[in-house]
Order: structure tokens, then C-alpha cells, then sequence
């Protein structure tokens, strides 16, 4: 128990070190914060206006923004997201901030419990390994610009922890298999959903060199089938909402870097050498960090900005990966004769998942030419962020690399070692102080989101009555009205966003109509008889009325959408439920067995 309880203290500084740094640097200069908080700050404020005017619902449009707009399917929008739940309680800059240090919670005892239970290594490796894993450029990158949307990062790992896990049955992974899919897709994370299965394809092989006893296909099938299925059912709600919109606006987009194949892999390896060990390197013999910021945006060829770029992993896992290296290149491989062709097929997998991954990160080479224009696929940008799927293998092998170097030696002589290394690790964090504040995107004043939600939960609900083209999304609210020109939406292009709306009352008639876009000719026009960009006519006064008061119309939704809609609350209060009884049934006898010793205890005595 003493053990047990030191290690415990160990994850919980390592975990709440990493929060105080994440949420100080992010706070670094404010109230000015990343520039992309002004994106997802007023989508965070309208969808808390739809719920205390309509209750527990799906926010289908709203007039806030680009003159009337799908809400539910836009990609980006997190109604059903823990930054949305934790704007009941504080405002959306803190609520995302809040929302953050739950997935370094998460993600590092999630890493922890893989590296213990699936690798079997030293309690001391897991920890190294987990900090190792969350404590990431791409993740702090992320917060620091505002980008809410992949700041679920650290949740990637759930996936393949749940598909080894040899404790919980195979429903049970599937339904954390399928808990994940739905907390990325509705907090905006596209991106992270591919990230995950890239992370994925490279660790599954991975692991298998180092623990080939934890590939039990009697398990992992269950688990694949239970969470394909749960999966469906989860987000089939949401993705049908966002493939059906995204069939207007389809977004077509392709990174070409214009650089060499030496040129490009340089970059990707300093992408994940990164600030932590570049920065204070260059300190150390008298240089600027900006002589890293600009060879990394040459070498990768990105028109980015660094935040873009930037994927940093611990310097200190840098150096086991180069112990690593070391061990291996030092001793003669040794290759069991029963796993000979296994391992050579998990090696096939392991190198074509590299490349792949690679090349997507690259934008480049026959992989992303085969792949590029495939559904989703095509409406990808930024690939330069793909490389942080390297981010989790590197950790496993690092502290594999630790790990073999632990073995032989007590606890008490590897101890100090470990400590040395965990602190150095997490010391390299502030090495992000070095970087210019000017190039880290923090150009947005937080002021107006933070107001505006004082006086939502002070009664207001900030009706829209007229249209005012050019304002500002975090402006809105308290004109009461709706946007077009200004409207931050990466979806919605200057040549394909068109609307019909001008500036003025919403209530003013033309031809008919109102000056508020029917926003059902975006996603469901042949339900509603509507087109793209028409606006509200006349004779539906009552429509108009409810939609500006932030009440949503009765407007009809396609069956295969209602059914899925359904299908997704229902499945989702099943997991909920099932889960409950799971860990009730699992108290219950430890609860007996205790009460029995305490029983038997004094007649001993």
C-alpha cells in the first residue's frame, strides 16, 4: 500500500503540474488570447442562448451568425461537448480551459493504465510515459491559438488502451471505443478523429514487438465489433447532419508544400524535436528562437503559422529514444522461430503505416495521391499537424527504452534516475517561454465573449432584429443582430457564401420575403420546399419570430435523420445505464468480501 499510494502522489503532481503550466502559458498576456477563441468562444455563447430559451435540445439553426445558419451540422459547432457543459458554470474561455485539464486527466491515466497493464512496465515507465504523452507541443499549440476543437488531443489514446485491455469486457471497450468517436466528432475535432486512427495504425503494430501475448483475438474482435456498432449508433446523428451540409459547402482544399522529399522529412523531425529542446538550445549559444521559427516554416514549406507547425515531444524522451537506439543497434536482434512471420507481418504494417502517416503529414508521395480525394479526405488542410500522431509511439518507445535500462536495479537505485528525468521533462515546459508572444497567434481581446456571458447569465437573451453585414462574430449578441461578411466559418467560402440578406431590419419585406435566410435550404430544402440562400417569406411570420427569439421552428427534418437522432440519445443513455450497473455490480461483492472479513476478523481474535 505504501508503494501504491507513492506512485499515486507521483501521477497526481505529474497530472497537476501540467494543468498549472498549460493554463498559466495560455494566460500568459491576458485578456489577449489565441485568435481562434474568437471562433469558437460566440458558437459556445449562442448554442448556452438556444438552451435557456428551448431547454435540452438539438440547436438545428441560428440567426446569430451569416444572416440565418445551420447549427447541428456544422462540423465545428460542440453543442454536445464538455465545453458546452461547462458553460452552464463559467464562461467559455474557462470553460475550455477547464474542459482542457479534464483530457490531461484523462489522457495521462489512460497512458499510464496502457503502459501498466497492456506493456506491463514499471509503474515509474508508465508515469514518465504518460507525461511523456500529454505534454506535448501540439497540444499546448492548440489551447494557446484557441483551437477548442483539438484540445481533445489526449483522448486518442482510449481507443487502443480499450482494444488491449485485458480488465473490461468487450462491450464495455467498445462502449469507450464509441464514448471517444462521439466526443471528438462533437467537439469539432475532424481533425483529431483522423489523428486518432493514424496514432492507431502505428501503435497497434508497434505494440506487438513489445507484447505479443496482448494481441488476443477472442477479445479484440468483440471489442472492434462492439465499438463499430456502438459508434454507428453514437454519431450517426451528428455525422449524417454534417456530411448532408458539407454537400453544399463541400470544401475542397489541398496542402501542396512546395519543398524537396529531404527537405520535407527534416522538417517533420524538427516538428517534433520542436520548442522544448530546439529553444533552449539555441539560448544556450547565444541565438534567437526566431532562427528556429523560420528554418522550420522553410523546411516544411508551410504558409502556416509556427502553431501550426510545432509538435514538440520532451527532450528528455529525445534522449531515450536515442538510448533506445542505442540498445538495439548494440545487441543482435533475436527473433522467437514461433513468431518469426508474425512479427514480420507486424513489421510490413508497421513500416507501410509510417510511410502512409508520413505522407499524409507531407502532403506528398503515392499514399496522399491515392487517398487525397476521398470523402473527408478532400476537405483536409494543414497536414503539417498530422505529425503529431508520432506523438504516443514515441512515447512507448522512449520509456521501453527507460524501462529496459530499469531492469537488474532496485527500486531505490532507479528511483533518483527517474526523478531526475521526470523533472527535467516537465521543466522543458517552460521552454515556451522563449518563443515571441508575437507569433503565437494571441491577437484576440477575450473582454467581449466574457461581458457578453455575464449578461446571458444575468437574463439576457439577446434577440436578433437586423442585419448588420460586417460585424464581428463576438459582436453580435449584444447588437442583436446577425452577420454575413464577417462571419468565421472555415467552411463557408467567399465565392460559394452568398446570401441574400442586407443591412437592415430582418423585418423589412421585399418581393415577399423577410430579410433573414431560410437556413433549411443549406440541409433539408426538399423537406421544407426551401433553396439555397432563399429567405423567410411572409406567410411564415410565426417561423420568423420564433427563430429570431432563439426558439426553434417547426421545421421539418428528413425521417432518416429523425431515426438517427433517436437512435443516438437512446443509445447513449443505454451505455450510461449499462455502465452504471457495471460498476455497481463490481462494488457490491468488494463491499461483501470487506464486510465478511470484518465479520470474521473478531471471532479470530
Amino acid at each position: 500500500m505504501k508503494n501504491r499510494n507513492f506512485y499515486i502522489a507521483f501521477v497526481i503532481i505529474n497530472i497537476l503540474v501540467i494543468i498549472f503550466f498549460v493554463v498559466q502559458f495560455t494566460n500568459a498576456v491576458y485578456p489577449l488570447v489565441g485568435n481562434d477563441y474568437s471562433l469558437f468562444g460566440p458558437r459556445l455563447l449562442d448554442t448556452l442562448l438556444h438552451y435557456k430559451a428551448n431547454g435540452f435540445s438539438i440547436e438545428w439553426y441560428t440567426p446569430s451568425f451569416g444572416g440565418g445558419l445551420p447549427a447541428y451540422p456544422n462540423p465545428l459547432q460542440m453543442q454536445f461537448s464538455f465545453q458546452q457543459l461547462f458553460t452552464f458554470f463559467v464562461n467559455p474561455y474557462i470553460a475550455i480551459l477547464v474542459t482542457s485539464a479534464l483530457y490531461i486527466m484523462i489522457g495521462f491515466l489512460v497512458t499510464f493504465f496502457l503502459l501498466g497493464e497492456v506493456l506491463d512496465l514499471k509503474p515509474l515507465s508508465a508515469i514518465l510515459g504518460a507525461s511523456f504523452f500529454v505534454a506535448n507541443g501540439f497540444f499546448i499549440e492548440r489551447l494557446v491559438v484557441g483551437h477548442a476543437d483539438k484540445i481533445t488531443f489526449p483522448l486518442i489514446v482510449v481507443p487502443v488502451f480499450a482494444l488491449f485491455s485485458r480488465r473490461i469486457p468487450a462491450w464495455l471497450a467498445g462502449a469507450l471505443i464509441a464514448l471517444t468517436g462521439a466526443i471528438l466528432l462533437n467537439s469539432g475535432g475532424v481533425y483529431i478523429g483522423f489523428m486518432c486512427f493514424f496514432t492507431a495504425i502505428i501503435t497497434i503494430p508497434l505494440l506487438y514487438f513489445f507484447k505479443p501475448a496482448a494481441f488476443n483475438l477472442k477479445k479484440m474482435v468483440p471489442v472492434i465489433l462492439w465499438g463499430g456498432i456502438l459508434t454507428i449508433l453514437l454519431c450517426g446523428s451528428k455525422f449524417y447532419a454534417i456530411i448532408t451540409y458539407m454537400q453544399t459547402f463541400p470544401r475542397t482544399v489541398h496542402d501542396h508544400y512546395f519543398v524537396t522529399w529531404y527537405a520535407s522529412i527534416v522538417g517533420a523531425f524538427f516538428q517534433l524535436v520542436g520548442v522544448m529542446t530546439s529553444l533552449p538550445f539555441l539560448k544556450l549559444i547565444g541565438k534567437s528562437s526566431l532562427v528556429f521559427v523560420v528554418r522550420l516554416t522553410k523546411w516544411t514549406g508551410t504558409p502556416y503559422g509556427f502553431w501550426e507547425v510545432d509538435s514538440s515531444i520532451s527532450p528528455v524522451l529525445l534522449i531515450l529514444l536515442i538510448y533506445g537506439i542505442w540498445i538495439i543497434l548494440s545487441h543482435k536482434p533475436h527473433l522467437e522461430k514461433g513468431k518469426f512471420w508474425q512479427k514480420v507481418i507486424a513489421g510490413f504494417c508497421l513500416v507501410i503505416s509510417i510511410i502512409f502517416v508520413m505522407q499524409i503529414s507531407t502532403a506528398r508521395g503515392f499514399f496522399f495521391d491515392a487517398v487525397k480525394d476521398w470523402p473527408l479526405f478532400r476537405s483536409l488542410r494543414t497536414n503539417t499537424r498530422f505529425i503529431a500522431s508520432f506523438v504516443l509511439p514515441l512515447a512507448i518507445l522512449g520509456v521501453e527504452a527507460f524501462d529496459y535500462w530499469m531492469k537488474g536495479k532496485t527500486e531505490k537505485r532507479a528511483f533518483p534516475a527517474y526523478v531526475l528525468l521526470n523533472i527535467l521533462s516537465l521543466i522543458a515546459l517552460w521552454s515556451y517561454y522563449l518563443l515571441p508572444m508575437k507569433i503565437q497567434g494571441r491577437t484576440f481581446e477575450i473582454n467581449p465573449i466574457v461581458n457578453t456571458y455575464a449578461k446571458i447569465e444575468a437574463g439576457a437573451m439577446f434577440p436578433v432584429n437586423k442585419i448588420i453585414p460586417a460585424m464581428n462574430d463576438y459582436e453580435v449578441f449584444e447588437a442583436q443582430a446577425s452577420n454575413v461578411t464577417h462571419h468565421y466559418d472555415p467552411l463557408l467560402g467567399e465565392n460559394s457564401f452568398l446570401p441574400l440578406v442586407h443591412e437592415g431590419s430582418v423585418f423589412e419585406v421585399q418581393n415577399g420575403f423577410y430579410n433573414m435566410t431560410d437556413p433549411t435550404g443549406y440541409v433539408f430544402p426538399k423537406e421544407n420546399h426551401s433553396k439555397l440562400f432563399s429567405l423567410i417569406p411572409v406567410s411564415d411570420r410565426q417561423k420568423l419570430e420564433d427563430f429570431l427569439n432563439r426558439r426553434q421552428p417547426n421545421w421539418k427534418l428528413p425521417t432518416i435523420q429523425i431515426v438517427l437522432d433517436w437512435a443516438s440519445g437512446i443509445t447513449f443513455i443505454l451505455i450510461i445505464l449499462a455502465v452504471i450497473a457495471y460498476l455497481l455490480r463490481k462494488q457490491i461483492p468488494a463491499v461483501k468480501s470487506s464486510s465478511s472479513a470484518n465479520l470474521i476478523k473478531p471471532m479470530v481474535l
